[in-house]
């Protein structure tokens, strides 16, 4: 049988993928629409497929490549129906990736690499410049003078330059999370060399003699533009236009024709990884909650990869890569040690699955500690998506399990930062996983109680309601181990608290799965008697019939058709799963934990 086309997991070399075969889903029809925005800007989330984007127009607009059309771009939408500019451009390319990011080497480095990008481009193009520049250009000391004279040098003179920046700003990015604000306003503020670089190209934007004919620069976020900019004025940001809303990423008719091309030659199932893609890597929309739905470029060739390459399914659809971007972010929820006020937007982001704000496409980093801005900052990292809205506002939601997780993860990061809980983390998995198996529920409610208490003491907030089941959720969907981790979700008519739901596709053999009830008591004043308790956990009670009555859960659970374990409460009735095709295999717990302020007064299956 031939060999599957290769999958190149975190190869951005569009020359290469083209060389070898490699799968490549064709976008080239956008540098029609691309042709109309001189200078752009466009931000999307890490691995999201920028930098593959960047090198296929490097190709595309390069004089130099010319010769090489039917190689790069035979079969392409854009091979078949050029643009206008087809290699018609000097290209000066920059990833700022490779920029150093500690504060004490950063502007050395920054000058370093930015010096080099000059001299390559000087030799590249010698031939096609005046007489003498590229000479001049390799005579000068630093990478200011190399930029002043090749923009001075090319003043008139055809062709034109197309600059080209990848990550524009993954070095700031990083210095803003681990080394503070004043280091991160250093950089790009005042006389800044960063700031200085970018006034320099922005005047290349507003010369009606300028050289730079065309300009393309993806990142992360606006803020640092916005910081070195004064205004995000380089250009048009062209992130939140609908015509290229699906510029990166993989849509839906990608996946399905991805699956079905590998299914028959690695052996897996096909409607099985489309489902697995669709729950762990898509549903990102950016503009607008009616924009075309795209899965998360990199973590779907990683995933394809594993199970084209290695042909075996996965035990873990997380690319670590993600894990060590995501996990920068803890630093903006902390300061000096305390939560501060951007954890809260955190907090109810896992508390109710939702934010409502106005979308900031512009601000400062010093803005960061407005609710509005760090929500906002939370669509442009990737944890959100957009949902809908409603008068002015956005209505932003968590895309997928796998954002569940990690942003999940930014809150047990955010308390380690006060208290050490990361072993306990591990600690509650590994009593998920054993409870998934033997149904011992305790062993994780009671670490969960524990650190409960431990945050409570330390939070300022007054809601405690709040504080005890953001806290469960967080750690509960840090630790998920076998489950689906679900707050607040619909069943029987009602909203349970909390729900394990068993990842039966992946852990097909676990026997249990739980539905918890968090009931609350405020702090202070006696400890509530015995009738007290009996009466909130009657109440519980009926809740939980409720919910565990709903027929659609139990089907998607596969559970065991059995009564509530206080039949003279319970209005649970068996079901029929016959129609399931797996038969009722789970054993469903129906916990009950009551808190008073950080204490659980209660634990107890019902």
């Amino acid at each position: 049988m031939e060999e599957p086309r290769p999958i190149l997991y975190g190869v951005s070399d569009y020359a290469l993928m083209r060389k070898k075969n490699a799968w490549f889903v064709d976008r080239t029809a956008k540098i029609r629409d691309l042709e109309k925005v001189a200078y752009a800007v466009f931000l999307r989330p890490r691995r999201f497929g920028k930098s593959l984007w960047l090198a296929i127009l490097e190709a595309y607009y390069d004089i130099d490549c010319a010769g090489r059309v039917e190689e790069l771009f035979a079969g392409t939408d854009i091979g078949t129906e050029p643009a206008p500019e087809r290699n018609a451009h000097l290209v000066l390319y920059f990833n700022f990736s490779a920029v150093k990011k500690t504060p004490s080497e950063v502007q050395a480095s920054f000058e370093s690499y930015t010096a080099d990008r000059f001299d390559a481009f000087a030799r590249k193009y010698a031939g096609r410049m005046p007489e003498g520049l590229a000479d001049e250009i390799l005579s000068r000391n630093s990478a200011g003078e190399k930029m002043s004279s090749l923009f001075g040098g090319m003043k008139g003179h055809e062709p034109g330059i197309c600059c080209l920046i990848d990550e524009y700003d993954n070095f700031t990015n990083t210095i803003l999370a681990e080394s503070g604000l004043q280091a991160y306003t250093d950089l790009c503020h005042g006389d800044g060399f960063f700031k200085q670089f970018f006034t320099e190209l922005k005047t290349l934007t507003t010369s009606l003699d300028a050289p730079l004919k065309r300009l393309f620069i993806t990142g992360v976020s606006p803020v640092t533009m916005d910081d070195v900019t004064s205004g995000f004025n380089i250009g048009t940001n062209i992130s939140l236009d609908s015509v290229f809303d699906d510029l990166t990423g993989f849509r839906h008719d990608d996946l399905r024709a991805m699956a079905d091309y590998y299914a028959p030659q690695c052996g897996f199932d096909a409607r099985k990884a489309v489902e697995v893609c669709l729950d762990w890597f898509d549903n990102y929309r950016f503009g607008a909650a009616d924009a075309k739905p795209v899965a998360n470029t990199t973590l779907v060739l990683n995933f394809f990869d594993k199970l084209v390459r290695a042909r075996t399914w996965p035990s873990d659809y997380i690319d670590e890569n993600l894990r060590t971007d995501y996990a920068k972010i803890r630093h903006l929820v902390t300061l000096n040690h305390r939560l501060n006020g951007n954890f809260s937007v955190l907090e109810t982001l896992m508390e109710t699955g939702t934010l409502s704000e106005r979308l900031a496409k512009s601000f400062q980093a010093k803005e960061l500690s407005q609710k509005e801005n760090f929500t906002s900052l939370l669509y442009w990292f990737g944890i959100t998506t957009i949902t809908g809205g409603e008068r002015g506002r956005t209505r932003f939601g968590i895309p997928n399990e796998t954002l569940k997780q990690l942003a999940a993860k930014m809150i047990p990061a955010a308390y380690a930062d006060i208290h050490q809980i990361d072993g306990r983390v591990q600690a509650i998995n590994d009593a998920l996983v054993d409870f998934s198996f033997d149904g011992t529920w305790r062993k994780f409610t009671d670490i969960l109680a524990e650190i409960v208490k431990e945050n409570f003491r330390v939070r300022d907030s007054i809601d405690g309601e709040k504080t005890v089941q953001s806290t469960m959720v967080a750690l509960l969907v840090a630790a998920a181990g076998p489950y689906f981790v679900h707050h607040e979700g619909e069943a029987g008519g009602g909203f349970y608290d909390i729900a394990l739901e068993p990842r039966l596709r992946d852990w097909p053999d676990i026997a249990h799965a739980a539905l918890i009830e968090l009931k609350y008591l405020k702090p202070g004043g006696r400890k509530p008697t015995k009738a007290a308790l009996a009466a909130i956990k009657a109440e519980a009670i009926v809740q939980l019939d409720k919910y565990s009555a709903d027929p659609a859960l139990a089907a998607k659970w596969r559970l065991k058709p059995v009564e509530s374990p206080t039949a003279n409460l319970s209005t649970f009735q068996p079901f029929n799963l016959s129609t399931d095709g797996a038969g009722g295999s789970v054993s469903l717990h129906r916990l009950v934990l009551v808190f008073k302020g950080g204490d659980c007064v209660m634990a107890e299956e019902v």
